[in-house]
Order: C-alpha cells, then sequence, then structure tokens
C-alpha cells in the first residue's frame, strides 16, 4: 500500500494541478482515451484516494472529465457504416451503368451532390445519431476518392493513376485533422502507400516526405495514438524503400540498410510510443535478416562468386541475436526464429525426403513453436505485455 500512496498520490496532485486551470478556464477538454482495464484502475484508485481523504469528491469528477473510456467494436456503428458504402456503392454502379448517356456537365453534378448531400447529412446527424454521422462521413470520402477518378475519365486527363491517389490522400488528410476523425486519418496512410508503391519510377520525394511530415505532426491531435504512430511508420518505411529503388541500389544494399533501419527503431530511445517502434524495429529486421540469408543477395557483389558461406554465417549471427531477443522476454522474435529454421529445412530437406515424411516433420516444428510460445507467455505470468511484443 506504500507504494501505491507514495506513487499514485503524487501522481493525482499533478494530473489535477495540471489540468485544473485549463478547466476551470473553460478551455474545451481533449479526453485521453484509456482502455477499459486502465479507466477502471484509475477510477479505483481516484475513489480509493478521495476515501482516504486525499482529494475531494469534486477534484475527483474534474480528473475523470479528462479521461474516457476507449469505445470498443460497436454493432450499431458497424452495420450503419456497411449500410453507408453499399448504398454509395448502389448508386455509383447505377451512374456507371448510365455512364455513357449523361452528358459530361451532368457527371460532375451527379458527383457533386453525391460528396456534398454525404457532407451535409453527416453535419445534420451529428449530435442525434453520431455513429449514421460518422458513417456517411466515411462514404463521402470514399465518394470523393470515386469522383476523382470519374472527373479524369471525363475530361480525358492524361498522367498517372497515381496521382488521383495523391489528391485522394490530401482530401482524407485534411479531412480527418480538420474532424478529428482517427479511422479517415489512418485510411489516408493507406491511400499514401498506394501513391507511393505505384510511383516508383517518379520523383515523387517532395510531395512524399510533405505529407509524412504531416502524417507525424497531425498524430498529435489524436493523443499520439499508437495505431496511427505504427502506420506512420508504416509510411515512412514504404518511403524509404521507394527512395532506395529510385537511386537503383541494388537489392543487397536495400536489405542490408532496412536491417539497419530496423536496428535503429528498435534501439533508438524516445518518448513517442516507443514499444511500438520497437516492435516494428523487429520486424523490420527479421524480414530483412530472411532475405540476407540468400547467397544469391551476396553474389550480387562483384568479388563474391559463392555467397553460401556469407550467407549462412549471417543466419547463424542473426539466429543467435533472435535468440538473445526472446531470452530477455521478447516473443517476436520466435516468428523469424521459426521461419529461418523453415527456410533452411525447405531448401536443404525438399529433394532428399519423401514427401509425407517432410511435412511431418515441418509439422512437428511448427507444434514445437507453438507449444515453446504458448508455455513462454503462461510461464511470464503476464510480465509479456505491449511494451515486450
Amino acid at each position: 500500500m506504500g507504494i501505491i500512496e507514495d506513487g499514485i498520490a503524487p501522481l493525482i496532485r499533478s494530473i489535477y494541478q495540471k489540468n485544473s486551470k485549463s478547466f476551470w478556464k473553460g478551455e474545451k477538454i481533449m479526453k485521453k482515451k484509456l482502455s477499459k482495464a486502465y479507466y477502471r484502475f484509475l477510477s479505483e484508485e481516484l475513489n480509493s484516494q478521495k476515501d482516504k481523504g486525499i482529494i475531494s469528491k469534486q477534484q475527483l469528477e474534474d480528473m475523470m472529465t479528462f479521461y474516457e473510456e476507449e469505445s470498443h467494436v460497436n454493432f450499431i456503428k458497424i452495420l450503419v457504416t456497411i449500410g453507408a458504402v453499399l448504398i454509395g456503392l448502389g448508386v455509383l454502379s447505377f451512374v456507371a451503368s448510365n455512364w455513357i448517356y449523361i452528358s459530361k456537365v451532368f457527371k460532375v453534378v451527379i458527383i457533386e451532390v453525391l460528396v456534398g448531400s454525404s457532407i451535409y447529412a453527416s453535419f445534420k446527424l451529428e449530435k442525434r445519431y453520431p455513429k449514421t454521422s460518422k458513417a456517411l462521413l466515411y462514404l463521402s470520402t470514399l465518394v470523393y476518392g470515386a469522383g476523382i477518378f470519374l472527373i479524369g475519365q471525363i475530361f480525358n486527363y492524361g498522367g498517372e493513376f497515381t496521382t488521383a491517389f495523391l489528391l485522394w490522400t490530401i482530401g482524407a488528410i485534411a479531412v480527418g485533422l480538420i474532424l478529428n476523425e482517427k479511422i479517415i486519418f489512418i485510411f489516408s496512410h493507406f491511400l499514401l502507400i498506394i501513391y507511393i508503391s505505384g510511383s516508383f519510377n517518379d520523383n515523387i520525394i517532395i510531395s512524399s516526405l510533405i505529407l509524412i511530415a504531416i502524417f507525424y505532426g497531425g498524430n498529435k491531435y489524436f493523443n499520439y495514438c499508437k495505431v496511427i504512430t505504427f502506420f506512420n511508420n508504416l509510411t515512412g518505411l514504404n518511403f524509404a524503400l521507394y527512395l532506395l529503388k529510385y537511386m537503383n541500389l541494388s537489392s543487397l544494399y536495400t536489405a542490408l540498410i532496412f536491417f539497419l533501419i530496423g536496428l535503429l527503431i528498435h534501439y533508438i530511445k524516445h518518448n513517442l510510443n516507443e514499444d511500438i517502434f520497437r516492435f516494428q524495429g523487429i520486424i523490420v529486421m527479421g524480414l530483412s535478416g530472411l532475405f540476407l540469408t540468400s547467397k544469391h543477395l551476396w553474389e550480387e557483389l562483384s568479388f563474391i562468386s559463392n555467397g553460401s558461406f556469407i550467407a549462412i554465417s549471417f543466419a547463424v549471427v542473426l539466429l543467435i541475436y533472435l535468440l538473445i531477443l526472446v531470452k530477455k522476454g521478447l516473443l517476436t522474435p520466435i516468428i523469424f526464429i521459426c521461419a529461418l529454421i523453415l527456410r533452411y529445412y525447405f531448401d536443404t530437406l525438399y529433394d532428399f525426403m519423401p514427401k509425407s515424411l517432410f511435412f511431418i516433420v515441418g509439422g512437428v516444428i511448427l507444434l514445437g513453436f507453438g507449444y515453446y510460445f504458448e508455455r513462454l507467455r503462461k510461464n511470464s505470468g503476464g510480465a509479456l505485455d505491449e511494451k515486450n511484443i
């Protein structure tokens, strides 16, 4: 109890002192969303401190206004979202089937009416029916994107199809940030990834860097959400791949650079959702490491005629390193240890073993890793949380 009182009480007082000024000034409060377990823990601790007389009932109520329980999957929200999307697809399908019979001006009017009406309906229903309102807002974002492609078709605009994804990304980012819509903001990351992935032969460095910078900066408006941080990094990694390909770097150097990027992401200390960075760092290291176990990759170097020795040596070092990470309590490296063993198992024994025995042994290996993985989690007693992914 002494630890809780010494640790929680000062924290509670600091929270109250930090936030009470803005509360009494009447400023708009940005509520921080907590998981159900954390919200319940905070509520119980605050009530415990109130019962002991450390804080008053009014202080408790004031502090709880700064937090809210994170919403889980909502059936109504899913239902209305699917309904809105189906309506949009139905209307677009009807328009597309009669597209050749509609004049250019009327086509543009139809697109503008669809986007405008869905946005207008979303705002009108925002207060009374917030879930339906959000579904209509998602619909307007989809119709806006479809409209970009259709207008390009109407007026026979040239250029790459990726330009449409760039314009769609910009619009989605604006809606996501202005209306503080997390799902739309995350969706804009997917759009940018499509834009970058389809432009490997084009110079899109400036536009991509600007949008990625907006992604990282925009995460501030979502209280540095872990999911958004994950997609921020994913977009950045996608851009790094584009940049290396645009520079015509060989596959070997690309894999080596990504392995180094993974190390940096995993080990550099900072305060921005560090657990997400560590997790993605292991993923990047694992994937690029598997590529570097290929002898053909090393043979891209002119002075290496047989890359088997280097590839196997790297695989051994990688395996030892992954085992060290597992020993430290990290679970994700087990996936790549399993992949690494199976990779050499397939390469070495597929042509020499009877197929039935080959698959049986492979299955035993997978079951063994599954058993080890489960036992490790149980023995951790809950210690392997999201910070030790």
